[in-house]
């Protein structure tokens, strides 16, 4: 028993070791200029990471929302090529970017609920949100930036809070659901293991890259990612799923939904009554939002509406899946300049 225990112990502190190394190597520092906070109405105290405008500011400033089980650094990773912030703030854009509840450096304050849905993101975290954005900047609206998830939050508040939003860049959001097995069989075990997720994500980082399993190719398609990024980001960006956000997705899925759980809002029906501007962007081999979903989207919308896929077909260097979009190996070059000049032609 005792060496058992003993072999036991030994291992532990490798994991231990193993995890403490790694999330040190692996480590990208924020590339906020600026980490604002905004209180929601049930609590929460929720973090805004500011990139400020190189030269003379555009209006409006720019909201960018992440996707499920990442934070905020996917869309702001550090100082780097693959910081969409960045880019954008450089390009003379105003860019928050916001960690939603339950992600990154926002933090419950005392009774705050510490289990919550989609439609808490919508109703109460992206009012405060904005609410954050005016005060600091004095604009009464913002454009909306979302990547999966975050695309779906974009959508959703243009229809539910339509005097605060100026536009959507909607980046692979799956407003429609037709899974095949694949899929299926991928959002079972994700959902399974949403309480560790960040910590597989962590531990797994060192060896991401060295093979494609077919399962990894749903969230990411990783041969289009450089392996060192992909390392990083794992080690950096990936967070666990609240369960009430699972059981709303497990929802969506199965039944091909996009709706509050309390059947007030049908969020898919709200496209229509839309008026902002809004663009669609796709993956060609995204298997969460394929082409012809965000498509759907773009045709369901009611207001002024654009379309891209970034593909070989479009003259790209590769066809894009899901997260690639942002951390694709030439993403930077080719898909992030479609989201900047569409930007910069909706604001002065």
């Amino acid at each position: 028993m005792s060496t058992a225990l003993a072999v036991l112990a030994g291992l532990a502190a490798a994991a231990i070791a193993h995890h403490l190394y790694w999330s040190w190597r692996l480590r990208v520092p924020p590339g906020d200029d600026e980490l604002l906070r905004a209180r929601t109405d049930d609590g929460w105290e929720l973090a805004l990471g500011r990139r400020r405008p190189a030269g003379p500011r555009r209006a409006p400033p720019v909201l960018l929302l992440h996707g499920l089980a990442v934070n905020r650094l996917f869309l702001a990773f550090g100082r780097g090529s693959h910081s969409l912030a960045g880019r954008l703030a450089a390009a003379g854009l105003d860019c928050f970017t916001l960690d939603l509840r339950g992600h990154g450096s926002s933090r419950p304050g005392p009774g705050a609920p510490r289990d919550w849905t989609f439609d808490d993101y919508v109703r109460r975290d992206l009012p405060a949100a904005l609410d954050a954005v005016r005060a600091a900047t004095g604009a009464p609206r913002a454009l909306l930036l979302g990547h999966s998830q975050g695309a779906l939050l974009a959508l959703a508040a243009a229809a539910l809070h339509a005097d605060r939003v100026a536009g959507a860049v909607a980046i692979a959001g799956p407003v429609w659901y037709a899974p095949g097995p694949r899929l299926r069989r991928f959002a079972r075990m994700a959902f399974r293991l949403r309480r560790v997720t960040r910590l597989l994500a962590r531990e797994l980082a060192p060896f991401a890259g060295l093979l494609h399993p077919a399962a990894a190719q749903v969230p990411i398609a990783t041969r289009n990612v450089d392996r060192p990024l992909l390392r990083r980001m794992l080690a950096n960006a990936v967070e666990d799923v609240a369960g009430g956000v699972a059981r709303q997705f497990r929802w969506w899925i199965r039944e091909d939904l996009f709706r509050s759980l309390d059947g007030r809002d049908d969020y898919r029906a709200l496209l229509g009554a839309c008026r902002q501007p809004a663009l669609f962007l796709a993956g060609a081999l995204d298997q969460l939002a394929p082409p012809e979903v965000v498509r759907r989207a773009r045709d369901a919308w009611g207001g002024e509406a654009v379309y891209a896929c970034a593909s070989r077909a479009a003259g790209l260097s590769a066809d894009y899946g899901h997260g690639d979009l942002v951390f694709g190996r030439r993403a930077p070059e080719e898909v992030y300049p479609l989201i900047r000049d569409w930007l910069l032609a909706r604001t002065r």
